[in-house]
């Protein structure tokens, strides 16, 4: 820059018009405030669709979704939501009858969950639809069942 003073000069001169001109416009945080509470009431009316995905034999993997979909069942019930889990892998084995969440799978589908086994899983397995609890759900892949799901638009969870 060959005048800086120059081009201080101007600057200090053309600012008051600058800041004029500007006057008004909205900044930026109130666009985006505006933007969020039109996406709020467009999203305000639409079901909840959530997808959990099960995967392992951990037991408080089980214990925490179960628990976490019947309370969003519940706490969200007037809206209506669409909940399911999907279990592949190991995370079948909580699924067979005699399972230690027998009881609080089937409150679990009482609550209006839909519960998806892998069938891979379980031909990997070499279960049958007969050795799982009963009222389920079976998918031919898992985790091709939770990416659709989620094209879809559904919210993934994974506790």
């Amino acid at each position: 820059m060959k005048h800086p003073i120059r081009m201080t000069l101007l600057l200090l001169t053309l600012s008051p018009l600058i800041v004029q001109a500007f006057d008004g416009w909205p900044g930026d945080q109130s666009i985006a405030h505006k933007e969020s509470a039109n996406l709020s009431k467009a999203y305000e009316n639409a079901p909840i669709q959530a997808v959990f995905q099960v995967s392992d034999r951990n037991p408080d993997s089980w214990r925490v979704t179960l628990n976490s979909a019947i309370g969003t069942m519940k706490a969200l019930g007037d809206k209506k939501p669409v909940i399911e889990i999907v279990a592949f892998g190991p995370g079948i084995d909580g699924l067979k009858r005699g399972s230690e969440w027998s009881e609080l799978v089937k409150q679990t589908l009482d609550a209006g969950v839909t519960i998806m086994v892998c069938e891979t899983a379980m031909t990997t397995r070499h279960y049958t639809h007969e050795d799982m609890l009963a009222n389920l759900k079976y998918v031919p892949v898992g985790a091709v069942e939770i990416l659709q799901k989620q094209k879809m638009g559904y919210l993934y969870l994974r506790p």
